[in-house]
């Protein structure tokens, strides 16, 4: 079995995105900018936050946060003028929102929309178009690209459905030419499905639910998972069961997530460029 490790892959992105916001900043005058934006008090999107930002100054992009609780037409302003910002070349809007609010995620400018979360941008990916692809779907491609993984010909079976990876990642994976079978929890025989497929992109959001046994053993498994069951991080795939078993499998921490968090970076760098009309 091989481990795909994605800090490696991460790192070698990191290294890149310095050299480049160097020499656009160089060539420009100014630097790529991301605005956050949460609504509520909710934990988990805040520390998130806190690792863009992390992210962000490791690699020379501005970057601002503002937090808005019961002020819901407030926050609609604020990010009515990100999109008119010229100084602001990428805009997140933080996840979960109450129901009142779900709608402006269609509001931010797709050519600022660095998570590919908006209509626009998730239509210009189903029809083949250049856009802003949401990070983790891209970074499984990324993993897969890297070590040489064959996708063309090949049978890719996605368990998941979300926008934001199933059903990208699927775009993507038809892009190059795979097969691709999408699961999810109404799939029949989902263990008969798994044992066909020589890619597997596993994004149910439910810890450790595939086992070895349901995978054959010249498979390739990207765990999308990020599952924290008593503090502990775990994947949608039993790595020690599956890691007995198949060809390949990515490694929850130090896979997926590592890459996805330089995946969104680069995602940033390449809304500025668009923005500023500098050729991808």
């Amino acid at each position: 079995m091989k481990k795909l490790n994605g800090k490696i892959i991460a790192e070698k992105i990191k290294n890149n995105l310095i050299e480049e916001v160097k020499k656009l900043k160089e060539k420009t005058g100014k630097a790529a900018h991301l605005v956050v934006l949460q609504y509520g008090e909710d934990e988990a999107s805040k520390a998130y936050a806190q690792r863009i930002e992390k992210n962000c100054k490791n690699i020379g992009i501005e970057f601002e946060y503002q937090q808005f609780i019961e002020e819901p037409g407030k926050f609609k302003e604020i990010l009515k003028k990100a999109n008119q910002d010229p100084q602001i070349t990428s805009i997140m809007v933080q996840q979960p929102l109450p129901k009142n609010l779900k709608d402006s995620l269609e509001m931010i400018n797709p050519q600022k929309d660095v998570e590919g979360i908006t209509s626009a941008s998730l239509g210009k990916l189903f029809v083949g178009l250049e856009t802003l692809n949401p990070a983790t779907a891209e970074a499984c491609m990324e993993i897969l690209d890297y070590y040489d993984i064959p996708i063309k010909g090949q049978r890719a079976v996605v368990v998941g459905r979300s926008n934001i990876v199933g059903k990208p990642v699927s775009i993507l994976l038809q892009q190059k030419h795979a097969t691709v079978t999408m699961c999810h929890s109404r799939t029949k025989d989902l263990e008969w499905e798994l044992k066909q497929a020589d890619i597997v992109i596993a994004a149910v959001g439910s810890a450790e639910m595939i086992k070895g046994t349901m995978l054959n053993e010249n498979s390739i498994i990207i765990d999308v998972g990020t599952n924290f069951i008593d503090g502990k991080l775990l994947g949608d795939v039993d790595f020690d069961s599956a890691a007995e078993k198949v060809k390949a499998i990515t490694p929850v921490p130090g896979g997926v997530g590592t890459v996805t968090n330089q995946i969104l970076m680069r995602n940033i760098v390449k809304s500025f460029k668009i923005l500023h009309g500098i050729t991808i």
